[in-house]
């Protein structure tokens, strides 16, 4: 394999696009981003089609023949110099000597050399074309149209800016053999790096999904489908919020609502929470955040709201707060029983210093697993 193959880019691009599926086994070991594998992919194969426009189809072959014509064009340039300055390299001829028979043609000094090299084989020499007749001449025109565009109209300047970009960049002469291998090679780098791209967007799918159900490790989240996301790391059915927290409450409910799911917050003032909560940026497909004020609004309502995904809800009274606990402790129960899941992930954010037993945790955590309930615990202090 010819070096020249490839240039220093194209080898970056083949390094780059060999490291993407490299950093699939060393996501655990290190804390690399998601995004990290996509990114050098789309550098690789930026470079790969920088290296196969500028260089790689620069490559052209170098034919023997090309060899051969400098040769017959020197032949062809002696030649003429022969016939036109024969009688003054050969001094002494014979008879017996044709036109083209020279004794001297060894004695040729470096001026006639140069004069050698300067003369073009389609044309007669210089001082042949310059003969005139005698008595005549070229009488000299002060004719405007002359001047203009005449025979002999001066030619513009060429400047070395207005060269395209083929002519500034000489080609690269190879034997036919390495112009095949190169043309082969430069095929199979864009076609790995378009596979590292496809590839890079991959691992930064499955390494998003798998950060969604991560307290510390989740980013930017999307209303997707709970199963989809449960599928790669299932939501814990008991979350400890840790001290200190990444988000306040509000941000912590804005959050929820912007992955998708629903939720009851049991809390000790509802007077900070906003009405509706947008689940696409910051007021796109808002999700209405009910406030649990009076009996008008029944446990069993907020259960089935939040069983299929309609309505969020807030509650502040500490009574309300122990019926509608047991209320959906029981309903839990029963949907256990019945082998039911909900198709949302629905968040029970307990945030009230009223002290909650260990052993109801443990056995709400046994039926919020089986029916796809969480309980997310704000303030450890409320754990007996």
């Amino acid at each position: 394999m010819n070096l020249n193959t490839f240039s220093i880019l194209g080898y970056l691009s083949v390094l780059l696009w060999l490291a993407v599926p490299l950093l699939w086994p060393l996501r655990h070991r290190f804390t690399l981003p998601g995004w990290l594998a996509l990114a050098l992919a789309i550098c690789a194969l930026g470079l790969a089609k920088i290296n196969s426009s500028y260089h790689v189809n620069r490559i052209e072959v170098e034919k023997a023949e090309d060899i051969v014509n400098q040769l017959d064009t020197a032949a062809k340039k002696l030649k003429i110099v022969e016939e036109a300055r024969g009688g003054e390299v050969a001094d002494i001829r014979f008879a017996e000597d044709t036109d083209h028979d020279f004794i001297d043609k060894a004695g040729m000094d470096d001026a006639d050399r140069k004069y050698v090299d300067s003369l073009d084989e389609s044309k007669e020499p210089a001082w042949k074309g310059k003969k005139k007749k005698r008595g005549e001449a070229d009488a000299e025109s002060d004719n405007l149209e002359d001047a203009i565009g005449g025979k002999e109209a001066i030619s513009g300047v060429k400047s070395d800016s207005l060269k395209t970009e083929e002519e500034k960049r000489p080609p690269i002469f190879m034997s036919q053999a390495h112009v095949t291998t190169a043309n082969h090679l430069d095929k199979l780098n864009l076609n790995a790096a378009r596979i590292a791209v496809l590839l890079g967007i991959l691992i930064f799918l499955i390494d998003y999904l798998s950060r969604a159900n991560s307290y510390a490790r989740a980013v930017f989240p999307l209303p997707l489908p709970a199963s989809l996301i449960n599928s790669f790391n299932p939501f814990p059915a008991v979350a400890h919020r840790p001290n200190p927290p990444r988000r306040t409450l509000p941000e912590e409910l804005a959050w929820l609502a912007k992955r998708g799911d629903v939720f009851v917050c049991l809390t000790k003032n509802a007077s900070d929470l906003s009405k509706s909560l947008p689940r696409i940026g910051k007021k796109f497909a808002p999700i209405d955040l009910l406030h649990v004020d009076s009996s008008r609004i029944s446990d069993e309502l907020i259960f089935e709201s939040l069983w299929y995904g309609r309505s969020c809800f807030v509650v502040d009274d500490l009574e309300r707060i122990n019926t509608l606990f047991g209320s959906i402790y029981q309903q839990l129960e029963q949907r256990k029983k019945a082998r039911a899941k909900s198709r949302f992930n629905v968040h029970l954010v307990w945030n009230i210093d009223q002290a909650l037993p260990q052993d109801d945790i443990a056995d709400f955590e046994i039926f919020a697993r089986a029916t796809g309930f969480s309980l997310f615990i704000c303030n450890e202090k409320t754990i007996l």
